[in-house]
């Protein structure tokens, strides 16, 4: 993250420690919206997986009709081993769309969490501020 020229930290350890927090929250949120674009569901996924399937059924509909028929074992054979590869193939890609959806899940769970995290972080830190304020506030009327 690059400073302003005219930027000149507090030197109040409160008002740096407000300061520098900031601007590491501002450069995650900054870097958090990038890849949550980058992992977003987008419109032609569902249209890849379809194309997907067709792709490799052609692919086993080509190679039936291209392969000669006149050796009946090495046509099952090849055939088969073909039909293995294409249809591995397919499930590895489809495997992997499952696993970058599962993924967006637990990014999207970790956000959710993290803000909760924050929200009580904060408003613990009000409570103990509020506490602190009492106390010194106690310590003054009891010592005049």
């Amino acid at each position: 993250m690059i400073l302003p020229d005219n930027f000149r930290p507090s030197r109040k350890p409160d008002e740096l420690l407000r300061e520098v927090d900031a601007a590491i929250k501002v450069r995650d949120i900054g870097r958090l919206q990038k890849w949550r674009d980058t992992i977003e569901i987008q419109w032609w996924e569902s249209f890849l997986v379809v194309m997907l399937f067709i792709a490799g059924l052609g692919f086993i509909i080509t190679i039936y009709k291209l392969l000669p028929v006149e050796n009946r074992v090495l046509f099952y054979f090849v055939f088969f081993w073909f039909f293995l590869f294409t249809l591995a193939l397919v499930a590895s890609v489809e495997m992997l769309i499952a696993k970058i959806s599962a993924l967006r899940g637990l990014t999207q769970w970790q956000e959710e969490r993290i803000l909760r995290l924050e929200a009580r972080h904060a408003s613990e830190g009000r409570t103990r501020q509020a506490s602190q304020e009492e106390d010194s506030d106690r310590n003054s009327i009891d010592n005049p």
